[in-house]
């Protein structure tokens, strides 16, 4: 019984170092399940989305990462953070919520608790896209 819980505590502790690591491509992931399902809406066939997905989300890694090299200025830099930390937002509020349901009561702190935690791994989306390429 206890060796199971501690397992289950390593489980959730390495889920959301995973989390915490992905979240600066939320963005890419997104736009490459868009250009997935676009593609495959149109009967091109499970390898043709596959393509659009990778060729999509290695474009906008690499806008981003253009981009961060041509713009100097602290609030360019910044708009493209915020280009990435939103969908981070919404990747993390997300996946605490599903932590909180399935560890917490039913009550309104499930949804601080969710709210706390699209905040900081929004905010540390941000903060690696604006110093990248310094």
């Amino acid at each position: 019984m206890l060796t199971g819980f501690a397992l289950v505590i390593v489980a959730v502790y390495f889920a959301c170092a995973l989390l915490f690591r992905l979240s600066v491509h939320a963005l890419p992931l997104f736009v490459a399940f868009a250009a997935a399902s676009a593609t495959y809406q149109t009967d091109s066939g499970i390898v043709a989305a596959l393509l659009a997905a990778a060729l999509a989300a290695l474009a906008t890694i690499a806008v981003a990462q253009i981009g961060l090299g041509a713009i100097k200025s602290n609030f360019g830099r910044a708009v493209i953070g915020l280009f990435f930390a939103l969908p981070a937002a919404l990747a993390g509020y997300h996946a605490v919520h599903g932590i909180a349901e399935a560890t917490m009561p039913v009550s309104i702190w499930q949804m601080v608790v969710s709210f706390i935690g699209a905040g900081v791994i929004a905010a540390a989306s941000w903060t690696r896209w604006h110093r990248a390429s310094r």
